[in-house]
């Protein structure tokens, strides 16, 4: 028996005062509405409804499970009315994580627009790297921002935007050790090396048709872009940066641009949620925003 509809049943027969009323209203058969009532009788073990040929009225117990069942689809119909609200207004909480150095960079501005632009929703950043798995991931946050591909069964990936790089170190560097002229040319100085984007310490050059790899070598190494940023600026060496770190350094001439013949592939900039078929209206809204955001900052 489906005790919610059984209920729903015994309530309608009740203000009718009439299964056939009931029938109607829900449709279902009179047999149906019948069998309804007689399963819940069943199930809490007293008579709710006295039966005559003429009319239906309700027990002394019938009145209070009445007044249960009434109250009960109420805050149900209530409960319901909520959570379509959320699937269809951008409101309620969102916790995001994003890597620390894109994060502080660029994502707390980015999110600060959203929030005045969608008050409604509550928005927590976390900066961190990684999670632990899935299922924290799933669990803890809303959507997750990375800057590397991740293959699980349980997340789906989205990009948002191309990021783009260059290499980079500053002006005091290059007239100390001069500048190279070719990829090749970077065995002969110190490059600043990043721990996490590329693990396997080789930077690639090109495009799909035609491409190389060199392995710098270099004293730094580091899991932030805007150390490796830092160190370069100081004159320690020669970074491969995103423009997303670099470019105020390229304005200001703090930072000079090397390399410019040898183009430097692009790499997705990814927003991840959890594998739902039916994703909450405010990530809907978040991830549209981000994707226009990406699409015009970042690009």
């Amino acid at each position: 028996m489906d005790y919610f509809k059984a209920i729903d049943s015994f309530v309608r027969v009740a203000r009718a005062g009439s299964f056939s009323a009931a029938a109607v209203e829900t449709g279902l058969s009179r047999a149906m509405i019948t069998k309804h009532i007689a399963a819940l009788e069943g199930r809490v073990g007293v008579r709710l409804l006295n039966r005559t040929t003429r009319r239906v009225s309700l027990t002394e117990m019938g009145i209070q499970f009445f007044e249960f069942g009434t109250r009960m689809l109420r805050e149900l119909a209530d409960q319901e009315l909520a959570l379509g609200r959320l699937q269809s207004e951008p409101s309620g909480s969102l916790r995001i994580i994003a890597p620390r150095s894109f994060g502080t960079l660029h994502l707390g501005s980015a999110l600060a627009k959203f929030s005045a632009a969608y008050p409604d929703i509550h928005v927590t950043l976390i900066l961190g790297d990684s999670f632990a798995n899935d299922f924290d991931f799933a669990s803890e946050f809303d959507l997750a921002i990375r800057l590397t591909p991740i293959a699980s069964s349980t997340i789906v990936a989205r990009k948002i935007a191309s990021l783009q790089w260059a290499v980079c170190a500053s002006p005091g560097y290059l007239r100390k050790h001069g500048e190279p002229r070719h990829p090749k040319d970077l065995a002969g100085h110190n490059c600043l090396l990043h721990a996490g984007n590329y693990p396997d310490r080789y930077w690639r050059f090109g495009d799909s048709r035609r491409h190389s790899a060199i392995q710098p070598k270099g004293n730094f190494s580091t899991d932030s872009v805007i150390a490796l940023r830092d160190a370069a600026i100081g004159g320690l060496g020669i970074a491969l940066l995103p423009l997303y770190c670099a470019s105020e350094a390229l304005r200001a001439r703090q930072l000079v641009r090397i390399l410019p013949g040898h183009p430097l592939p692009d790499s997705p900039l990814y927003v991840l949620i959890p594998d739902n078929r039916h994703v909450p209206r405010k990530v809907r809204t978040l991830i549209a925003f981000l994707a226009k955001w990406a699409g015009s900052e970042l690009s």
